[in-house]
Parts: C-alpha cells; structure tokens; sequence
C-alpha cells in the first residue's frame, strides 16, 4: 500500500519529535519550518523522566544522556542561607530516577540528526500559507523564501509550528487565557557561591524571586522577576550589571555572574486550545497550548502530545484501524493534560511571585511544613517527572474485573495509567519490561498471579492464541510468579523475582494487561480471559486488522 508523506508543520523539538516517531512507525514524513536555521538559543533546558522513558522507546534515550547532565533535584531557599524546601528524584520508579538538564538547541540537534539518519531532512524556509481540508486529504500551499508557491496534498496536517502557529490562524482558533502582567528577565551565564551545581536552586526571599537553572558546570540560567512591568510590545533584554544588581537587591550578594551568553525577558501568556483535532489538522506543542516556564513542562508536554498522536496516525495511515472515531481521542486525552498544565503552572507562578511581605510570609511557612513529610517531596517530584501523567478517561479504556477485591480497592494499574517499568529473569538473561516493549505494537503482558505451581490452563490458552493471532500488532509476555514453570511454548516467558511487578500491577490473580504503543494501559482484564480481550479488540476496531494478520 502506497501511503503519501504526512506532512508536519514546524521544526521545533514537538515537530521533529513527530517526525521521528511516524517514521519509526513506519510512515513516509515531510517536515517544514519557516526559519532558515535550527534556533541556537538554549530555551528550554530539561527533559523529565517520562519523556526519556518514551525517548527509550524511540531508541534515541542513550544520546540524549550522553549529551545532557542529570540533576539531582530542586531546592528552595528563603534567603542566603535557609533552606525552605528540597525535592529528589531518586527514589521514584523508573529508570531515569533524575532531571536530565540539556538545551534545547542540543535537544533539537540530536532529533535533526536522528531524523538525517532515517533519510529525512527539514525542509527550511518554507511556511504553510493556507490549506483546504476535504474528506481523504488536505491540500496545503506552502510558501517558499525565493517567493514560490507550492501547492501539495497530505493525508494529515500536524501543526507543530509555536505559539504564533500559521497553521492555527488559517484555523481560525484561538488560545484561551490570559497574558500575565509580569515580567521576567534572564541570562545564560557562570555563576559563583551556589550550594549545589547538580539542582535547581530557586531563591524565594522577601526581596524578591531569583532561580539558577544548571546548564553545565557553573554554567546557568538565572531568572528573575523585574519589579516593573513595562509597556512596550517587547520586553527590554537585561544587562549583566542588571542581573547582578537584582540579586544584590534580594540580599544575595554571594552570588556572581559572568561571561554572559543570552540575554532576555519575557511576559508570560496562560493559554490552551480547547480541542486538538480540527478535521485533519492537529495541533500540538505550543501551538496548543502555551504557559509559565514555571516547572519546566512547556517542551516535554509538546513532546509527549507527539508521542501520543505518532502511533495512532500510523495504525490509521497502515489501514488497521479506522480513523472515526478513534482520532478523537488523540485530543480527549491530551487536551485536558495541556489544560491542566496551564493551571498548575499558573498557580505555582502565582505562589512564587507573591509580593505582599505577610502573604509571601506564611507561604513560606506553609512551603517548609509541606515539605518536612516525605510523602509531600515525593508526590511533588512525582507531579513534576510527569510520570504521574494519566488518561483516566479516555474512550481506548476499559477493564474487567468481576468481584475482584484488590481491584475494587483501588489497586494495581488503571486502564489510562502508565505502565510501570519492572526486571525480570529467564534462565541466565535479565530484562525489563520497557525493553521488551520498546517496539512499535501494543504489547500483551499476562501476569500468572501469585499462585505457585502451574497455571490455569486457560490462561496458557489464552497467551498461545495471542502469541499466534496477534503477533503482527501485539507482542506478547508471560510474566510468571513461579521461576519453575513457565509456559515452554510462548518465545517471551519470564520470572518475576520478588513478585514485585505482580504487586505493582495489582495481579493477585491470572490477569491480562494491554499496553499501548506509547506505554499506558488501554486494557486489564482480573481474572485473564480471551473473550474479554476480543471483544475489546473489536469494539474499538483493531479485531479485523487482527483476523487478516492471522
């Protein structure tokens, strides 16, 4: 089947990253963007521990590791010298328990790269100026820098182009929210007399807000919130001696700055599309929404939109399954996820740039309380991994659990949630479970429960039928509680030492867990049964797809 390239509109880390993963799926791709060269302004600087488990997937984790420095964790400071807050990411469960600091000209580098490698190139200095939407395609005009015109066809428009997306304003949408009337400045710089160089310190005193965000080394970037806001259109840049006497001013005299490389400021906009999918264009990244820095979500959300709309075109596009309704649910998911980013983030910003001295007070005093339990740090570092990012209500969901107590109790892994990662054994090898699902299918994990000895037949049954039926579009895994008896027939049966995948997925009992192909659960089923499977295979229309393969 002849399928055409689908054609994404900007080059920024959510485009490119959709680029890599439609092609990684298979699919022909052609990637647009209006400026004549990559950005070579640092931006934005982390990416969180959910998106580099998905950047596992993508097979591209290992580079960006290499290339960026981990961070350890966040601390807040009252003043010089006491410690309001610190936040860790260690002790959560996955295999980046860690902040990984790289710039975002670096972050797009390594997609551009990775992209060249599969034989795609950005094609640069070309804008889309205008497109009519019909019912198989979309017919698209693209304007090139000499001043020609182009008019091409695409089975789908993805509007990765930013904040001020051309995409979206031959749409017709608009951004709901509000500009912030507050002005921050910045600067990428050395900086001598911070405690830590592996976190981000952040300085919330009675003289104002200043933050370090590490680059590499001393290298940082320091914010601050300018007491003044200006009405120009465009913010004035700082100087160097700006920011010095800024910090001075918050009593942090320790701290000193040097050799600056990027100066800014910026007001901050708290807006959100209130849906994704307009016919076949989809919006993504900033184009869909956009927010304070604050947290650092801004870039890892237009990511992860990516991650999420990539495996869905590609069913769609390879005739597996059709595109109504299904696609809708690309924005179901997503857009309440980008909206609650806009809150959340705006909240924090609120609560970081309080300006009355008995307000900013019992901030801080609540901050500190907060922050003495170790459940609070971990629910904060949890929240701010974006590993706590979940679709509890999106319409590819669904489980069966008759009577089952731990499930009616709330344990173990909903549908809509991401699936936990976990080791696992077979023999003298050693795995885990993100590996064995790191391909581009669904994958099928049957967990025996924790009942020793052999398995109800049944659920042997069950996994070799899967293993048979569906192997084109799911893998599927044995994860057994008893090392002693695996099933001999299925090629991907494992222990699970410790039980602790079993008590992580709940799985008291034989039990069916489908996962999708950007790792959260679409299915459970407790106790394991094929007809329950089926069925949901068909109701969502992935079952004819399934009956060709076998």
């Amino acid at each position: 089947m002849s399928i055409k390239p689908i054609l994404i509109a900007g080059a920024g880390p959510v485009g490119l990253t959709l680029a890599c993963e439609l092609v990684r799926h298979g699919l022909p791709v052609r990637i647009v963007d209006r400026n004549a060269e990559p950005s070579d302004k640092s931006k934005a600087l982390v990416v969180w521990p959910r998106t580099l488990e998905l950047l596992e997937k993508a097979g591209l984790v290992q580079r960006f590791l290499e290339t960026g420095m981990p961070l350890r964790g966040l601390s807040m400071y009252e003043s010089k010298d006491k410690r309001m807050a610190q936040v860790t990411f260690s002790d959560l469960e996955t295999p980046y328990p860690f902040v990984l600091s790289i710039p975002q000209n670096a972050t797009e580098a390594l997609l551009i790269e990775h992209l060249a490698a599969q034989g795609v190139e950005v094609e640069r200095q070309l804008e889309v100026v205008g497109f009519k939407q019909h019912a198989t395609h979309v017919e698209v005009e693209l304007h090139h820098a000499d001043g020609r015109s182009e008019t091409t066809t695409t089975s789908w428009l993805p509007a990765c182009d930013g904040a001020r997306s051309s995409v979206r304003h031959i749409l017709g949408v608009t951004l709901e929210g509000d500009t912030v009337a507050q002005e921050f400045a910045m600067i990428d710089c050395d900086v001598e007399g911070l405690p830590l160089h592996d976190e981000v310190v952040a300085y919330n005193t009675p003289h104002g807000l200043a933050a370090f965000f590490p680059i590499r080394e001393r290298r940082m970037r320091a914010f601050i919130l300018r007491d003044r806001c200006g009405q120009e259109a465009t913010p004035c840049p700082p100087t160097l001696e700006e920011m010095q006497n800024e910090l001075i001013a918050r009593r942090l005299d320790h701290l000193k700055l040097s050799n600056p490389e990027w100066l800014a400021a910026f007001r901050i906009n708290e807006r959100h599309a209130k849906s994704y999918r307009h016919g076949r264009v989809l919006l993504a990244g900033d184009a869909a929404h956009v927010h304070s820095p604050v947290g650092g979500q801004g870039m890892n959300t237009g990511m992860q939109d990516a991650f999420n709309l990539a495996w869905k075109l590609a069913l769609i596009e390879k005739g597996k399954i059709a595109a109504e309704p299904f696609l809708d649910s690309y924005s179901q998911e997503r857009e309440p996820i980008g909206a609650a980013v806009v809150h959340k983030t705006s909240r924090a910003r609120q609560a970081i740039t309080l300006r009355n001295p008995l307000a900013k007070g019992l901030r801080n005093a609540l901050l500190t309380f907060a922050a003495s339990f170790e459940f609070v740090r971990h629910k904060i570092a949890e929240e701010a991994s974006e590993l706590a990012v979940r679709y509890p209500h999106s319409p590819l969901n669904r489980e069966v659990h008759p009577g089952n107590a731990a499930w009616l109790l709330g344990h173990g892994v909903h549908p809509g949630d991401r699936a936990p990662d976990g080791h696992v054994l077979k023999d003298e090898n050693a795995a885990h479970l993100f590996g064995l699902m790191a391909d581009t299918r669904f994958h099928l994990l049957i967990l025996s429960g924790l009942g020793p000895g052999d398995p109800p037949a049944e659920v042997v049954e069950c996994a070799r039928w899967a293993n048979a039926s569906l192997h084109e579009l799911v893998g599927v895994h044995w994860i057994g509680f008893d090392p002693h008896h695996l099933p001999a027939a299925l090629p991907s049966a494992w222990w699970d030492e410790g039980s602790l995948i079993h008590k992580r997925y709940g799985a008291v009992q034989p039990t069916l867990y489908l996962v999708r192909p950007d790792g959260y659960v679409a299915f459970r089923s407790q106790p394991a049964a094929r007809a329950d499977l089926e069925k949901y295979l068909e109701d969502i229309g992935l079952l004819p797809a399934v009956r060709v393969a076998d």
